[in-house]
């Protein structure tokens, strides 16, 4: 079957509100998260309108404040080697990181405040822009030396403002869409493949894609294949 090409999640760095150019201070994440969790929230605030010896008048309530907040939990794994670390390395060479681009502040301008540098958080059409506001990291295997092989990272990224950002660049999402082949219950699996003019050698393939058991027989009404570019 054809391979889908998977976006990998990363973290950006920004230099204010612009993204850094240099793509190698990027940080890609080794597994992406199974969920995503944003929270929008508004501050309200109530005016009250009566005016002066007047009866009170109905309190007029306006947004004082707008927050986004995003909560993800990213795994980091050593046991096996990867392009970055070598295998059974400690874990924390790779999630180090993040708390020092994304946790740590940074030195700035003179005569302000030290503040960590703002992130986006990318993972194919999702976007979020925020600090990172929390950082808790759950070490939970480990070599007989003692050397942590494995992390959880539970990240909280904030920001001061209403978001809902979506890439425009990435639309849809791309997926096979069978074709149907009609068959008959006795028909086995290779013929079934050469007669819809596909390789009759795919038949393992082909009844792992349809669930049967026994590639003698297929089901009687037709046979599913995957697109043609997997076959």
């Amino acid at each position: 079957m054809a391979q889908l090409q998977f976006a990998r999640a990363k973290l950006i760095p920004m230099n204010g509100d612009q993204l850094e150019t240099d793509v190698a201070k990027h940080i890609q994440v080794q597994f992406n998260p199974a969920t995503l969790r944003v929270t929008l929230a508004n501050t309200m605030r109530a005016e009250n309108r009566s005016g002066s010896g007047g009866p009170s008048g109905a309190a007029a309530q306006f947004v004082e404040k707008s927050e986004s907040t995003l909560a993800v939990e990213l795994v980091f794994d050593t046991t096996a080697p990867t392009q970055d670390i070598q295998a059974n390395s400690d874990v924390r060479k790779l999630t180090q990181k993040i708390a020092e681009t994304f946790m740590k502040p940074q030195e700035g301008r003179p005569n302000q405040p030290l503040a960590p540098k703002k992130c986006r958080f990318q993972w194919g059409a999702f976007k979020f822009t925020g600090m990172l506001s929390a950082y808790n990291e759950t070490l939970d295997f480990f070599a007989p030396e003692g050397i942590p092989l494995r992390a959880t990272l539970s990240l909280t990224f904030k920001e001061d403002r209403y978001q809902f950002e979506m890439d425009a660049a990435v639309t849809a999402a791309q997926r096979e869409v069978p074709r149907f082949v009609p068959t008959a219950a006795s028909t086995s699996v290779d013929r079934a493949a050469q007669v819809a003019g596909v390789d009759p050698k795919q038949w393992r393939l082909l009844a792992s894609y349809n669930g049967l058991e026994n590639p003698r027989f297929t089901v009687d009404g037709g046979l599913q294949l995957p697109s043609l570019g997997g076959l």
